[in-house]
């Protein structure tokens, strides 16, 4: 099944301005991490943001059956952009 590119998917994507493992703020210009998953009937999904202190670099243990990405963004006035994928658990 062909699913779109995350990256293109989520780029300007609207997200909170909390690091979800420190509870940091995230100030426009900080680097951040995401992780998402792909939905079927929702497409890319953001499910975590992470302060650049905090982020990981690889999705770690995969999700049976799950299309799983990890990107490094920008965050900037309450959206990402700037988006580079740094694992995906598909092809």
């Amino acid at each position: 099944m062909s699913r779109p590119n995350p990256t293109a998917a989520l780029n300007g994507s609207q997200t909170g301005r909390i690091c979800d493992r420190c509870n940091k703020h995230v100030r426009t210009g900080d680097p951040v991490t995401v992780y998402a998953t792909h939905y079927d009937g929702d497409g890319w999904v953001m499910r975590r943001l992470w302060c650049d202190d905090c982020g990981d670099s690889t999705i770690g243990t995969e999700t049976d059956g799950a299309d799983e990405v990890v990107l490094e963004a920008v965050y900037w006035s309450g959206r990402l952009v700037g988006m580079t994928t740094t694992d995906r658990s598909w092809p």
